[in-house]
């Protein structure tokens, strides 16, 4: 019995496997999975205090232990973030909201009306007075 395990045909498959491994980053994700945990990836990719900044709206979720719907504002272009810690069938909180990549001068909201709770550079746990 003559057999060819490297004939032309899985040469090619392995060349081919290979580059898609390569270029779909295939170690690296796993590495980066293996490594991290889910939230440190959650937050590497939608920021702490920046971009949707998720690891800011689970902190405060954390340690005030929201029992109701936050409202969300970020002064930046990018998707809502209600969807963080989104409670289906429950109502929001009136009286607090939280602002992420607050900007002075294009906010529609305006401190003075708000108590801080919690602030970490541009994001703010607000509180109506």
């Amino acid at each position: 019995m003559n057999l060819k395990i490297l004939n032309f045909e899985n040469l090619i498959y392995i060349i081919l496997i290979i580059f898609l491994s390569v270029h779909f980053k295939f170690f690296e994700n796993t590495y980066i999975i293996l490594k991290s945990d889910y939230n440190q990836r959650l937050i590497s990719n939608y920021g702490f205090c920046e971009k949707n900044s998720y690891g800011f709206i689970k902190y405060i979720e954390g340690k005030y232990k929201l029992k109701k719907n936050i409202k969300i504002i970020n002064d930046e272009s990018f998707p809502r973030s209600d969807g963080f810690i989104y409670k289906p069938k429950t109502k929001y909180y009136e009286d607090q909201i939280i602002l992420i990549n607050y900007d002075e001068i294009r906010s529609k909201v305006d401190l003075k009306k708000y108590q801080i709770l919690e602030k970490y550079k541009n994001c703010f746990y607000l509180k109506l007075k």
